[in-house]
């Protein structure tokens, strides 16, 4: 399989262009512009309820929502949602989102314009996480059951105009699927692939595409590596983005947003759905944010390509660095900003005065500021490039080096290449800032430089909602590919409290530095039977002094314990009000009541020798 169809051009924005699919008059691929669309938290079976919600994430702006569809029941009640929709004014697509009954996909793809399946639960029903051998026989012989019922379907969608969507999830994978391929990339893509060469055999081509993880790493990769796969069979279907399981608040939205704005930045997505365990309507603005902002990359001034380039789009690989102080080498990336006296306090403080020097903490300084400095403890000059190459003999043993791309010359290079003392802040000129950014590491790593660097992002402003979005759709992505020591995001926003925090989540969302527990929860859906939400905020407030340890809040079995496979602890719904906890994948505890449940929880972190007593104010 080749490598280099995944993007168009990794140094200069344009958009994949897919096939284009109607949607019940919403068109998705080609030349349209980005879909944004949510799914109901509500019983499907509760008609007015969920044609309420429906009505009120139309109101914010989606344009195609989707409902959980059990069963035939589920199913059968899409043509009265539909009615209600229709005489109260809204057109809005409607997609059926159907797991093990296929009976209620067949139903289902009568009354609405898509129907969401997913190929680890389609056919092979629920997992058993367990490893089988399968003999090629046995692995034939499923195929063919997945087209004895996939067949039908299309059939049925065919007839009524109806969409699918292929949609695999990281956390439910086949048994079939498992054994050959395991947990792995290549595995979600194949998982996706056997259904859809099974549609172009049978000439159905309204067909959108799907790979979605809660780990915003694994999903980047994937879906990348779908795309190739895609190109090398011939075919272009549109794809749907995602980051499942998100969360809520700061740390949803930049998860989302690292994850869908690294594939929208390479030019890949045509539909974007962001999953926050909150009211559906709140995801709307969020999509809308990371779309708009990704525009912005669409008329920016060429960059300069490198060539023979050694960088792999679908695994996780860090740029080999040596150490200088504490940044680059194995050491976690460094978060350089403002002072700040809380939680969220940058590990270098950058100050304009030296009235600003603070006691105890590592400080940069701008080069003229720090000569005058008379005590040079834990004060580092930063220097621009220009003067850099006309100055000698900087006694620091740690030297912050700015530069962009364009300054990168033979000259510069050379000298960096003789220095042990620096590390190279990364500046940007372009609007394409993923991409600039993205060159000078390639140009560095051709030149067998190990210098550490250090991604530098200022933001015109008040530093609020849509410039965290921003900064993680613009950091996220050189994180993720294993470029970047540190990250420093400025603003000329001073009063801002969030810019450390906002620079502390998108590293932890990228899976490089985790400052804080990580929490994976699910938005919802009409699976869910206990009040998600609400335990959500509940399971935070216990456990967020927990720094590091994993827990996964999720509301149904369906994608659950797959995609908390690499939790540390579970806290699933099995049942009305009834929690199965989990401890890395093991059940430990079945059908706990509702209102014990975090406790429990909180009981087993303490068993298991994970538990640590909170500080007291």
């Amino acid at each position: 399989m080749s490598t280099d169809n995944y993007c168009i051009d990794i140094f200069n924005y344009k958009r994949y262009k897919t096939s284009e699919v109607n949607v019940g008059g919403v068109k998705i691929g080609g030349v349209n512009p980005i879909v944004v669309q949510s799914m109901t938290t509500t019983n499907t079976n509760d008609t007015s309820e969920t044609i309420e919600q429906i009505k009120r994430i139309c109101d914010a702006g989606g344009q195609i929502v989707r409902m959980t569809t059990q069963g035939r029941r589920e199913a059968n009640n899409l043509e009265h949602i539909r009615k209600g929709l229709t005489e109260d004014g809204y057109d809005v697509p409607l997609v059926a989102d159907v797991h093990f009954n296929t009976n209620a996909a067949y139903i289902a793809a009568e009354f609405v314009e898509k129907v969401r399946i997913n190929p680890g639960n389609f056919v092979d029903g629920a997992k058993r996480f367990a490893q089988i051998d399968y003999t090629d026989e046995e692995y034939v012989g499923e195929l063919v059951q997945i087209r004895e019922k996939l067949v039908p379907l299309l059939d049925i969608c065919k007839k009524k105009g109806t969409a699918l969507r292929i949609g695999t999830n990281h956390g439910s994978l086949s048994d079939r699927i498992m054994s050959k391929y395991g947990d792995t990339p290549m595995g979600m893509v194949e998982s996706c692939m056997e259904f859809l060469r099974i549609c172009v055999e049978e000439e159905f081509f309204t067909v959108v595409l799907s790979i979605k993880a809660s780990n915003a790493r694994i999903m980047v990769h994937t879906v990348r590596l779908l795309v190739q796969k895609m190109h090398d069979e011939g075919m272009n279907f549109p794809l749907h983005l995602g980051v499942t399981e998100a969360g809520e608040g700061e740390d949803g939205r930049i998860r989302s947003a690292v994850g869908i704005g690294t594939l929208l930045s390479d030019g890949i997505g045509d539909t974007i759905r962001v999953s926050l365990t909150e009211d559906p309507e709140n995801e709307i603005p969020v999509a809308n944010s990371i779309i708009n902002h990704i525009a912005q990359k669409e008329t920016h001034s060429p960059i300069k390509r490198i060539e023979n380039v050694l960088y792999s789009p679908f695994e996780y690989k860090k740029r080999s660095s040596k150490v200088v102080n504490n940044i680059g080498g194995s050491c976690f990336p460094v978060v350089i900003g403002r002072s700040s006296d809380n939680d969220d306090a940058p590990d270098y403080v950058f100050v304009n005065s030296t009235s600003e020097l603070q006691e105890g903490k590592s400080h940069i300084v701008d080069y003229d500021l720090w000569k005058q400095c008379e005590n040079r403890v834990n004060v580092f000059p930063c220097i621009d490039v220009n003067k850099y190459l006309c100055t000698s003999d900087i006694q620091s043993d740690l030297i912050f080096l700015r530069l962009s791309y364009s300054q990168m010359s033979d000259e510069v290079i050379q000298k960096i290449q003789e220095a042990h003392n620096l590390v190279i802040v990364q500046d940007v000129e372009s609007a394409n800032s993923v991409a600039e950014q993205r060159a000078a590491f390639l140009l560095l790593q051709n030149s067998g430089i190990e210098t550490p660097v250090v991604i530098y992002l200022n933001y015109k402003g008040v530093f609020l909602g849509d410039q965290q979005i921003a900064a993680s759709c613009d950091a996220g992505p050189l994180f993720l590919d294993g470029f970047g020591d540190g990250l420093w995001i400025d603003s000329d926003d001073k009063t801002s409290s969030i810019v450390n925090s906002t620079a502390y989540s998108i590293l932890q969302a990228a899976r490089v530095r985790f400052s804080k527990p990580d929490y994976i929860s699910c938005p919802g859906c009409g699976r869910t039977l206990f009040g998600l939400q609400k335990t959500t905020a509940m399971v935070k407030e216990r456990t967020a002094h927990l720094k590091g340890l994993k827990i996964a809040v999720m509301g149904c079995i369906v994608n659950g314990p797959g995609e908390m496979a690499d939790a540390d602890y579970g806290y699933v719904g099995s049942g009305p009000g009834k929690i199965t906890l989990y401890h890395q994948r093991q059940v430990i505890r079945k059908n706990i009541g509702e209102k014990e449940a975090v406790d429990e929880l909180i009981k087993l972190i303490k068993e298991k020798g994970d538990w640590i007593e909170p500080e007291k104010n």
